[in-house]
């Protein structure tokens, strides 16, 4: 938009001052090839071809004397290019035409051209500016998409810490109640009973029968709050994330979209299979990414592992008991697994929602 409104006031300060000094109809013409040449300089946009079309002008004006008063308008084009030195071509066709042309037209054609320049000079200016702008706009707006992943990135990493201490605590609990105070009980337990069985007295039996009763009812209390703990405190998404965080051999990417939870034995078998597929790689693989994904989706649970990798056939053979295990585990939550070495090593897993609770 500047240079187009720079073109105007300059083609109007020529065509004004052209027409104050010749008879307008002469002017027409050559403001007609002067408005054909800024077009298309202007579309084009190609320096070499601004040059070419400078000198060809400048050749020009040493034979018609009335293209002068447009020159100003086509060194514009060649300002601040790497061809603008051949604006001081100007000179040969002005001094050629000193005679034909008076001395104060030379000099307004050489203020108009000093006018071209600072218009030139402010319009290179505003687009150096602009370029800039844009620059650190995108660039501000780069810092910032990578700011809020970090950001989001950290949160997860703090959620995932909490939870993964919070599991950790509740199996520490689990762990002490039943190494301590089960273990009291079950003492206590075996002590009542010998007593029991070498007491004679029948109302001394049968009070120590009822406290039998009642230790062994909490005992049987406390194995399953234990079991409900270790239950709760096993969150798949958290233990496999805690295995994507300590695998190190390669980038490892890894999807999880569940929103049904699974049962203990069908998470401890995913946990299982998740485990020694990332072993398999760091053995045997040459990959340099990994992918775990595990999907829901309506009547069945997906769960593919993949590598870009090449493992020789004599370590991935299906009879391995690695592969051999993994298969029993899929089984026994009722599922089934394929792999495929066509692209890499690939794991698919699929258990039906239907047989998981069975």
């Amino acid at each position: 938009m500047t240079t187009i409104l720079n073109k105007s006031i300059l083609l109007l300060c020529c065509v004004g001052y052209a027409i104050s000094q010749s008879d307008a109809s002469y002017v027409v013409l050559p403001m007609l090839v002067v408005i054909i040449l800024v077009a298309l300089t202007t579309v084009l946009k190609k320096p070499l071809l601004n040059l070419i079309l400078l000198l060809s002008y400048i050749i020009a004006c040493c034979f018609y004397p009335i293209l002068l008063y447009f020159l100003p308008i086509v060194c514009y084009e060649v300002f601040f290019t790497q061809y603008q030195f051949a604006v001081g071509f100007i000179c040969i066709p002005l001094i050629i035409q000193y005679q034909t042309v008076n001395g104060i037209t030379l000099i307004i054609i050489i203020i108009l051209c000093i006018l071209s320049y600072i218009l030139k000079h402010n319009a290179y200016k505003l687009k150096v500016f602009q370029d800039n702008y844009v620059k650190l706009r995108d660039e501000t707006a780069g810092m910032a998409d990578i700011l809020e992943k970090k950001n989001k990135d950290l949160l997860e990493k703090q959620d995932y810490e909490v939870n993964l201490a919070t599991l950790n605590e509740r199996n520490r609990i689990a762990r002490e109640i039943h190494d301590n105070v089960g273990h009291m009980l079950s003492r206590s337990i075996l002590q009542v009973g010998a007593l029991i069985a070498i007491t004679k007295d029948v109302t001394t039996k049968e009070t120590l029968g009822n406290i039998k009763n009642s230790l062994t009812e909490g005992m049987d209390s406390i194995r399953n709050s234990i079991h409900n703990i270790h239950e709760d405190s096993i969150d798949l998404k958290t233990k496999l994330n805690a295995l994507i965080h300590e695998f190190n051999f390669c980038s490892i990417y890894f999807d999880y979209n569940i929103t049904n939870d699974f049962t203990t034995k069908a998470k401890y078998s995913i946990l299982y299979i998740v485990k020694e597929a990332l072993n398999n790689v760091m053995k045997h693989s040459n990959a340099t990414r990994v992918t775990v994904s595990i999907m829901e989706h309506q009547n069945l649970y997906q769960i593919v592992i993949a590598d870009n990798g090449t493992i020789p056939t004599s370590n991935t053979s299906t009879s391995s008991m690695g592969i051999n295990s993994m298969h029993e585990r899929i089984e026994s939550i009722n599922g089934t697994m394929h792999i495929d070495k066509g692209k890499g090593y690939q794991i698919y897993i699929s258990i039906p929602k239907e047989g998981i609770y069975k």
